[in-house]
Parts: C-alpha cells; sequence; structure tokens
C-alpha cells in the first residue's frame, strides 16, 4: 500500500489515500503525514474501519490523546473518545430549535482549557441519509486579508473563556477541573510554522478582556460574518469510515444542521494535546 497525499481544492486540506489506520502506519509515511498536516491544516483519511483502541492508538502518530471535559459524553472504557450522537449530544435554543453539539457557532475546541487542543479529530459511526457536512475555515488565510492596522488592532486583545455553554455535559468533577476562566490572545501564533491566526470560540467567550460581554460577542460575530468568505472555506460530506484530522490552531469548524437529527449522526471524537497560546 502505496501512501498518497492529494491536496484538496480551495487552497487547504488535504486527503490521505494508501493508509490503513488498523495497523501500525510505517514512520516514514506517518511523517510525510504530520507534515501534510501542518502545511494543509485539515486531513480527510476515507474507508478505515477502527474499534476504539486502534482508533486511539493510530492518533498517536499525530501526538498524544488529551483528556476532554465533556466527561458525560466520554466511553467508560476509553475516555480519550467522546461519543457526539446527535440524539443525545444537544441543546436546545431560546427559539425551540435543537442544535447538535458543535452546530451552535464557527468554533475552534475546548479553549475553557489553558492548553487547548493541538488537533480535533472525528471518526465517522453512523451518519443521516442527507447532510451533516462539517466545515472547516482557514484562519490564517482569513486573518491574512485584513489591513496591517486591523491586524495590529485584533493583536492587542485577548479573550476570557468559559465552560459554561458546556455544562449539560459535564459532571461536578469535570467542572472543578475545567471550570476556571482562561485568557487566550485572540489571534494566536503557530508554533510550528509562525503564521497567525484569528482564534476563538464565541460559544465560549465570555468576553475579551476589558470589554462588556454583549459588545464582546457583537464584534466577534460582526468579524467572523466579514472574513468567513467562500474561498476560506472548506465543507466536507461524510462517507462512512472517514476519518478527518484538522489543526485548531488555525481552523475553526462547524456542524451543519440540514438533516433530521433524531435519525442519528454520530462521530467519535478525540482531541490532541496541544500547549498555552501565544
Amino acid at each position: 500500500m502505496t501512501l498518497n497525499l492529494t491536496p484538496l481544492s480551495g487552497g487547504f486540506g488535504v486527503e490521505a489515500t494508501g493508509v490503513d489506520l488498523s495497523r501500525p502506519v510505517p514512520e516514514a509515511d506517518a511523517a510525510a503525514m504530520r507534515d501534510a498536516l501542518r502545511d494543509r491544516l485539515v486531513m480527510v483519511i476515507r474507508d478505515q474501519e477502527l474499534d476504539p483502541d486502534r482508533y486511539v492508538e493510530s492518533m498517536k502518530i499525530f501526538g498524544d490523546p488529551m483528556r476532554q471535559h465533556l466527561s458525560k459524553l466520554l466511553m467508560p472504557e476509553h475516555p480519550e473518545i467522546a461519543v457526539l450522537d446527535s440524539r443525545v449530544a444537544n441543546t436546545t435554543r431560546d427559539d425551540g430549535k435543537v442544535m447538535p453539539i458543535g452546530s451552535r457557532d464557527w468554533h475552534t475546541d475546548h479553549t475553557n482549557h489553558p492548553r487547548p487542543p493541538k488537533m480535533t479529530v472525528l471518526y465517522a459511526v453512523k451518519l443521516p441519509a442527507r447532510g451533516g457536512d462539517t466545515g472547516f475555515a482557514n484562519m490564517q488565510a482569513a486573518y491574512a486579508k485584513l489591513d496591517a492596522a486591523e491586524q495590529a488592532e485584533l493583536a492587542t486583545m485577548k479573550t476570557v473563556n468559559s465552560i459554561e455553554q458546556d455544562v449539560g455535559y459535564v459532571d461536578d468533577a469535570a467542572r472543578a477541573e475545567f471550570g476556571a476562566a482562561q485568557v487566550h490572545p485572540f489571534i494566536r501564533t503557530h508554533p510550528e510554522t509562525g503564521k497567525k491566526a484569528i482564534y476563538v470560540h464565541p460559544g465560549k467567550l465570555a468576553r475579551f478582556d476589558g470589554w462588556e460581554p454583549d459588545a464582546s460577542r457583537s464584534f466577534v460575530n460582526a468579524l467572523l460574518d466579514r472574513v468567513l468568505t467562500p474561498d476560506v472555506v472548506y465543507r466536507h460530506k461524510w462517507r462512512p469510515g472517514d476519518l478527518v484530522i484538522w489543526d485548531n490552531r488555525a481552523l475553526l469548524h462547524v456542524a451543519h444542521t440540514d438533516y433530521d437529527h433524531t435519525e442519528g449522526r454520530i462521530m467519535h471524537r478525540m482531541c490532541l494535546e496541544g500547549d498555552v497560546p501565544v
């Protein structure tokens, strides 16, 4: 089996073929995949058949599995894996619409952690008959489109992040461990490439440091509405057995809700250890 790495359209993203993650990946292939992910930011690996043990083990080629704070969604025997089932992991908006987890906003993951994950992985276990794509936005490219004055202004801003959006999915122990507010730069520098990106989880944004909450949310929403243009977005159409891994330090993502959530859209999610954002 020969590894092939094919760029996806849109200026970022890569598909890896000739990979069977149910078996150990040769180190030369693993290194090539890491390099491609660093440069292309999101990687698609289709047609995988992974039990939880092998899923956890296979992702170690990219980094160390990280503890997730969504304690009520974790597999008891494999706590590195969160089970995101649209029939269970959802919230209800003020207008009564049910929103499966991950679908409320464009976001990066786990900004309520002092060291948020460098990577997130989704493995498609069950899919609805139609819909349920995941969108990915290249926030390095979005930042690069801003003029120098706006870049300089945004670089002075810091986000204050809270776990409160996720309280329905965490037990008391996880809330005690992960509940402290975390402050991160709004513009994050990638530790490997030095590129800068807009870095935010609107749902976990309590406020900008020194700002009021409502003004903070309005500012983020207006900025994202302006920069999330089609040229910085890749929309992944899932197939059973797809595994997608992406760089949280550079991308935002969102789960589209154009499907019947009662059918069940089940993803097994892992996160990989990151570092302190700078």
